[in-house]
């Protein structure tokens, strides 16, 4: 009863802030940078705002890949993904940040206990993470779905159609949502853990960005060294363990080794912050604060 007493606190004050907002609004204003179509003969690509103000509207309606469920699907991806680890981190720090800076956290805790006191920020860092990247592609995907036509409307080959499109569009969206989600929660980790020592806000979200940026880099790398090598079972196993894989669970079809691998990973991840920000917590001499 107190774990649940102290993450409904929580919720209310992770959930209920400028920086939730804030977090939601701009990952949907990101998503609209993602990749909307590639010009084939001048290899210029168009980022889904470029596509809504520059492009020629017959060339929308005739191109599939403008389809709104297609664009929905990707639009965390490039400069959403790149900085997701600062956007998701928002909500957490504002109001973990004000608690700790007020000197609330010793009352809090001495109320709830240390455990259930950690457990609770555990979870509620996971639950407005996720939420706020869901919520943000859910803003852009209501947008795209106002704008741009939607893929039956295309006269598509039956063949080509069938294998295109795997499920409806309303699959797509919910899927898409759901592995979001789990990205968004995951992309939370680092900046929980890191303000388990830090109190620096600017460092928590930050460092965080950094870090995955460092993480994202070295595995393309390592996947382009396996390209060259034709050594593709290899590049298959390290795109498992990328930061962005996490969000592939939702549209798998079966469950398979790479799906093993990728909630190892995930899990791992969890286990590691969730011990060490309680570990950390508890050995330090002012309380947390």
């Amino acid at each position: 009863m107190r774990f649940l007493h102290a993450l409904r606190q929580d919720l209310n004050k992770t959930l209920v802030n400028i920086g939730f907002l804030g977090a939601v609004a701009i990952c949907a204003i990101l998503c609209f940078t993602s990749t909307a179509y590639t010009d084939d003969s001048t290899s210029k690509t168009y980022s889904v705002f470029e596509a809504i103000f520059t492009l020629d509207r017959d060339l929308i309606e005739s191109n599939y890949s403008f389809a709104w469920s297609s664009l929905m699907s990707e639009g965390l991806s490039g400069y959403a993904s790149m900085f997701l680890p600062i956007i998701v981190a928002f909500p957490f720090m504002v109001s973990f940040c004000s608690e700790r800076n007020s000197m609330l956290m010793r009352y809090t805790i001495s109320r709830t206990g240390k455990l259930s006191y950690y457990m609770s920020k555990f979870t509620a860092s996971l639950i407005s993470g996720g939420l706020a990247a869901m919520l943000g592609v859910a803003l852009y995907g209501l947008c795209c779905y106002i704008i741009f036509p939607d893929i039956s409307s295309y006269d598509i080959d039956p063949e080509l159609f069938d294998i295109i499109v795997v499920h409806s569009t309303t699959q797509i969206a919910i899927r898409t949502l759901v592995g979001v989600f789990l990205y968004g929660a995951f992309s939370t980790l680092p900046a929980f853990f890191i303000s388990s020592f830090c109190t620096n806000p600017y460092l928590i979200t930050c460092v965080p960005f950094l870090l995955v940026y460092i993480w994202n880099t070295a595995i393309n790398k390592l996947v382009d060294s396996c390209w060259e090598r034709e050594d593709y079972d290899a590049a298959d196993i390290l795109f498992d363990f990328s930061p962005d894989s996490v969000k592939s669970l939702a549209n798998k079809t079966q469950w398979d080794i790479s799906a093993t691998r990728i909630t190892c990973m995930f899990l791992g991840f969890l286990l590691v912050s969730a011990v060490g920000f309680s570990v950390i917590m508890n050995l330090r001499r002012d309380k947390g604060r």
